[in-house]
């Protein structure tokens, strides 16, 4: 992959669903394509960000191509758990990042391939 360009919207800003309306609206004008959305989730801070913004996070993971949770290495697994059922999330959905787990790059990288692929 070489995108000419790549897109980060900070947390606190639009639901996923916007962000890819204001993309595609683009594309009346221009051709260009559009790679996955991927919502990364900071897993230490996630329950102070849900207890503010529930409904900002929800409209973040819904349209999402690709949902990430980073920082994994610094919570257990019961808390990866409590994060994925207040998600109502099955685990398996959720790419989990962190210092120990390398690997998850290299997955999400493929799923990123796969992802434009399909496109």
């Amino acid at each position: 992959m070489d995108p000419d360009y790549l897109f980060l919207e900070p947390s606190e800003m639009i639901v996923t669903r916007e962000l890819r309306d204001v993309v595609n609206m683009g594309l009346r004008d221009l051709k260009y394509g559009i790679g996955p959305f991927i919502t990364l989730i900071d897993g230490p801070s996630f329950s102070f960000h849900w207890e503010e913004r529930p409904k900002l996070i929800q409209g973040q993971i819904q349209d999402a191509d690709i949902v990430a949770l980073s920082k994994t290495d610094r919570i257990d697994s019961i808390k990866i758990k409590q994060i994925c059922d207040t998600l109502n999330l099955p685990e398996k959905n959720l790419l989990l990042l962190g210092q120990k787990n390398r690997s998850a790059i290299t997955e999400l990288a493929q799923e990123i391939l796969s992802i434009n692929q399909e496109q």
